[in-house]
């Protein structure tokens, strides 16, 4: 059952957690303190949650980045497809695969696969979040978005394009502070 440090750890924060819960309904009463309390404990819980994301995802995903980083680019998407069958709809493997796409000059695809890994984790935009992507993202938008236009001008016609363009103007506004 549990198989790797990864697992252990994610069993003791739990417990961990359960056990600060524990302990803050024994002594929570009708008081004011009660809500300071419940705030707290909801702030613990939602930073255990990130760092076991962070975790999560560097465990998975540090070979691809490897393979990013060293320019194999091809390997590093072959790699993330592998990623997909085991980790299907994954918004990282979405973001990673955007990342890539624009590193080989594939705008369109760029633009789309980024626009999927925002709508499944608004944690990429958001500035104050460990798993932020912010530059990434306002640098595929600045690039493409003017040669997405030109293209479309050109093929009015293009259902495709003008879905991408659609999902580029949705990275714009979320960048923006749009919400959905």
């Amino acid at each position: 059952m549990l198989r790797d440090r990864f697992d252990q750890l994610m069993i003791v924060a739990l417990v961990g957690v359960l056990i600060f819960t524990a302990v803050l309904m024994a002594g929570a009463g009708p008081r004011e303190d009660n809500r300071d309390a419940q705030a707290a404990k909801r702030q613990l819980e939602r930073e255990i949650l990130h760092q076991a994301r962070v975790a999560y995802i560097k465990r998975h995903y540090t070979p691809v980045i490897t393979l990013r980083d060293s320019g194999a680019l091809p390997d590093a998407l072959l790699k993330l497809e592998e990623l997909s069958r085991t980790l299907p709809g994954e918004a990282h493997n979405d973001l990673l695969s955007g990342d890539i796409m624009l590193r080989m000059g594939q705008f369109d695809r760029a633009i789309s696969k980024l626009a999927s890994a925002v709508k499944h984790n608004a944690d990429y935009v958001d500035s104050a979040s460990p798993l932020s992507q912010r530059p990434l993202i306002e640098a595929a938008v600045s690039e493409s978005l003017p040669l997405i236009r030109d293209r479309l001008r050109v093929q009015p016609e293009n259902r495709t394009l003008a879905q991408v363009l659609k999902d580029g103007y949705y990275l714009q506004s979320r960048l923006a502070g749009g919400c959905e």
